[in-house]
């Protein structure tokens, strides 16, 4: 059972990649330019394994449902949340990897201004804990998720970078 939901966790993200895929057919017909290939392909890829991995291992352990179920559920559904507020308030902009459009706005609501890269700290690093605490698969998650780590913080630094290169105002104030 535990890992038939978390099967379901991981089809749930099938409307953001549809959402992030059209936006960044959009800003690349409009001359945006991507920035990280392959650190972006990388971090995909290693989320990924994070999904098979911790689905795998829930199966084969026959992990059952329990508290650690719910703790993982309610951390994934904040993480969701916070997901839709990310994708609605970047709109247009909003992709899984780093793009610069034509007419690129910077977006400075409240959350934005005090967490910097809220769709890393408040989305993703909780959506993939929430899948380690539902298939309770630490032993494979571990590994994976120190390599996450590594691709994401390195994202983080060339974003600020290319922030800070095409927007003036970007971190001041």
């Amino acid at each position: 059972m535990t890992g038939m939901i978390l099967i379901v966790l991981t089809l749930l993200r099938i409307p953001s990649a549809i959402i992030s895929g059209r936006n960044e057919a959009r800003i690349k017909a409009h001359g945006g330019l991507e920035y990280g290939k392959t650190n972006s392909r990388a971090l995909i890829v290693v989320q990924f394994l994070i999904y098979l991995g911790t689905i795998g291992y829930a199966f084969i352990e026959e992990v059952p449902v329990g508290t650690h179920t719910y703790i993982g559920l309610a951390v994934y559904v904040f993480a969701m949340a916070v997901l839709g507020y990310v994708i609605r308030t970047l709109g247009r902009f909003w992709t899984f990897k780093i793009y610069i459009a034509k007419g690129h706005q910077l977006v400075e609501t409240p959350l934005f201004k005090r967490i910097k890269h809220p769709n890393y700290y408040l989305n993703i690093i909780p959506e993939v804990l929430s899948f380690a605490i539902i298939s309770q698969a630490w032993i494979v998650f571990t590994p994976l998720f120190v390599l996450h780590l590594i691709t994401l913080f390195n994202r983080i630094r060339l974003e600020e970078k290319i922030m800070k290169q095409t927007f003036r105002e970007y971190g001041k104030g």
